[in-house]
């Protein structure tokens, strides 16, 4: 019995989107919530498999919980990635200026 979220408005968030109006690269979005057998150690009947992604990444996880609880957790988790993304700096695109050539 999978059960899928598949655009943010059902899942109650909203993409960030930049000036332009496009997404931005790290906004992270959720895209599927299923019920899911228990992961290995966990008990209990009652686990969902959530699915979030952003045009570089794709992230799974297990939650155990109704599944509006699971779709809150993953909303919620959607959301501080994609804040993360938004204020983080990384080593693999340098942000300010260049060094000066050396001629």
């Amino acid at each position: 019995m999978a059960q899928s979220v598949n655009s943010t408005k059902d899942a109650g968030i909203s993409s960030s989107r930049n000036d332009a109006g496009s997404a931005t690269p790290y906004a992270f979005r959720v895209v599927q919530i299923e019920s899911s057998s228990a992961p290995d150690g966990g008990e209990g009947q009652d686990w969902h498999r959530y699915v979030l992604k952003s045009s570089s990444s794709t992230i799974v996880g297990h939650r155990r919980g109704s599944h509006k609880e699971v779709v809150a957790y993953a909303t919620e988790c959607a959301e501080r990635l994609s804040a993360r993304g938004l204020s983080a700096q990384t080593i693999w695109r340098p942000h300010g200026r260049k060094p000066a050539s050396r001629e």
